[in-house]
């Protein structure tokens, strides 16, 4: 990655497919609870994706890492199973 590239900039960020993927996973038996699960896995899987770029570099980018798995483990928490 070249060091003077802006680290948001996605040229193979594919977001239909998250889209897809959190969708699938999101699903349950509520609309509101399969809503929210699949906006807060769609976030989770995006910030997977800033992620694995900001780790090309890790020394430089070592707060953001921190910032983003943070970030990561919190919308752990968000998602909700139905009993």
């Amino acid at each position: 990655m070249d060091t003077n590239q802006d680290p948001f900039t996605f040229s193979c960020l594919c977001i239909e497919e998250l889209e897809s993927k959190a969708r699938k996973i999101g699903t349950s038996n509520r609309g509101t609870v399969c809503a929210g699960n699949s906006v807060v896995i769609f976030t989770m899987f995006l910030l997977q994706e800033i992620l694995e770029h900001l780790a090309l570099n890790p020394i430089t980018n070592l707060t953001s890492i921190i910032a983003v798995s943070g970030a990561i483990a919190s919308l752990n928490s968000s998602i909700k199973i139905d009993p």
